[in-house]
């Protein structure tokens, strides 16, 4: 009696999600650097089977079909933004595999591809409001204004003095990672990333979000679409079930 409620519940919250995904895609379309995501909707039994550790699945067989939906992730989009000049030398883009990598000012450490970078009043090199960028020794500090950046991410000043290097990292896993809501994601621990190779560092530019509008809205039309049709089916199986309610206590 009650599977069908939980067919469409199931349905609701999963559609409930995904409108969220797409919808921080939407909010951050603005955001440089910003990798759009995409949820991967899943069937309940897959999703178990593949949460047992040790492989035994004898509370259901793996033949049978599960109406019920889940989320199985949400992850990130990686191909790369477009790249723009913005004549800002404190401006950096990378191509290729990597993060730019930023200690909080709550102490933890995060990775972005947002290289929309500023001077704080310490001389620091800095995302604003999340903190200091770290080169190979650490934050990166800034006694002379007169400066240029070689492609590995070297910075020097006009002698050709090193002045520090981008740490430009890369996740070993993106399911060790925390995702926040602007795109950054937080560093559990150190072990959690590597030194990226195969990268180029641009200054004076700027990699765009790689959302692409015209995809994000079809898709939410489509996720909206499934959301109204599960909250009629669940307005009409509820009619259902008290028209046999009402008949069972008629006799």
């Amino acid at each position: 009696m009650f599977s069908g409620y939980y067919t469409i519940a199931s349905g609701i919250m999963t559609r409930e999600k995904e409108i969220d995904v797409i919808g921080n895609n939407l909010v951050n379309i603005q955001t440089p650097g910003f990798q759009s995501e995409r949820m991967v909707i899943s069937d309940f039994q897959q999703e178990l089977l593949s949460r047992m550790d040790n492989g035994e699945a004898t509370i259901m067989s793996a033949n049978e079909a599960s109406t019920i939906a889940t989320v199985g992730g949400v992850y990130p989009i990686l191909d790369q933004g477009i790249v723009k000049e913005t004549g800002n030398q404190l401006n950096f883009a990378i191509s290729g595999e990597g993060y730019f990598l930023v200690e909080g000012e709550d102490g933890a450490q995060y990775l972005t591809r947002n290289g929309n970078f500023e001077r704080d009043e310490d001389g620091y090199l800095s995302l604003q409001g999340i903190g200091r960028v770290l080169g190979n020794n650490g934050p990166i500090r800034f006694t002379d204004t007169n400066f240029y950046t070689d492609t590995d991410g070297t910075i020097r000043n006009e002698d050709g003095d090193l002045i520090a290097k981008l740490q430009i990292s890369k996740p070993n896993s993106y399911d060790e990672l925390q995702k926040n809501s602007n795109g950054l994601y937080q560093i559990p621990n150190a072990q959690a990333i590597t030194q990226a190779k195969d990268i180029m560092v641009y200054e004076k530019h700027l990699e765009m979000s790689n959302v692409d509008m015209n995809l994000e809205m079809t898709t939410m039309i489509e996720a909206q679409r499934a959301f109204q049709a599960c909250s009629s089916a669940l307005q009409v199986i509820d009619e259902m079930n008290r028209k046999a309610v009402s008949q069972l206590i008629g006799l």
